[in-house]
């Protein structure tokens, strides 16, 4: 009669790999099951589709596939959004913060309103943020210092009031800041100066008082400087 050893450092180790890979399958379900809620959740927000972009945002189709949304081709989940210039009219859902795989979000030349939602902090891998000419308005969350992978911010011709986040810093990776026509107040902020990537900044036709701190001159790659008709002093 043969004898079988049990070796248990063997059984131990693929004991692992395969709760490693249940884990993984499970993890991936659950994005993907809060990715498509997300969506559904942003599609419930839009008040205005005229060009019936909406409609292939139903259950006839994997969300992968609607209109303005791309996956991962490795772990199927969200990465962009792009819909820019549909002629949308609605609000941001809290939920877009389940979208954590999203990389670049566009929702440029529309006419979304009302306040980002502090959960777009979540969007730790975003690096692209359009959502220029539009009417949102509140303050600029300062959540958004949370997505450190940003390269681009693009939030032009809003209605944003308040002061610019001293917390922007924490972008160092940005390289182009676009906050013109909006209804900024207060000073700019000195820790603008931090961010060593930024090539294009421009804060032109809002509200800003005071004059411009020195360490903007720490730009040491700024190419396009834009500051015009606001309430700036010291020049």
């Amino acid at each position: 009669m043969k004898k079988y050893c049990f070796n248990s450092k063997w059984f131990l180790l693929h004991f692992l790999r395969l709760c490693h890979l249940l884990w993984i399958i499970t993890s991936a379900s659950s994005g993907f099951e809060s990715d498509e809620l997300a969506l559904l959740d942003f599609k419930k927000q839009i008040t205005q589709d005229p060009l019936q972009i909406m409609r292939s945002w139903n259950a006839s189709m994997h969300f992968c596939n609607w209109t303005g949304v791309t996956c991962s081709p490795t772990n199927g989940r969200v990465t962009i959004l792009n819909l820019e210039s549909q002629n949308l009219v609605g609000s941001l859902p809290p939920s877009i913060g389940n979208l954590t795989s999203l990389t670049a979000f566009n929702l440029g030349n529309n006419s979304f309103h009302g306040e980002v939602p502090p959960e777009i902090g979540r969007l730790q891998h975003l690096q692209y943020l359009n959502i220029t000419d539009n009417y949102f308005g509140g303050s600029i969350p300062m959540n958004l210092s949370l997505c450190t992978k940003l390269r681009v911010i693009d939030a032009a011709d809003n209605q944003f009031i308040g002061q610019i986040p001293d917390q922007i810093d924490s972008l160092l990776k940005l390289v182009t800041l676009l906050l013109p026509v909006n209804n900024l107040t207060g000073r700019i902020p000195a820790s603008i100066g931090n961010l060593s990537s930024l090539a294009i900044l421009s804060l032109s036709r809002n509200n800003l008082q005071g004059g411009i701190p020195k360490e903007v001159g720490q730009l040491s790659g700024i190419r396009f400087f834009q500051l015009s008709q606001n309430n700036l002093s010291g020049l």
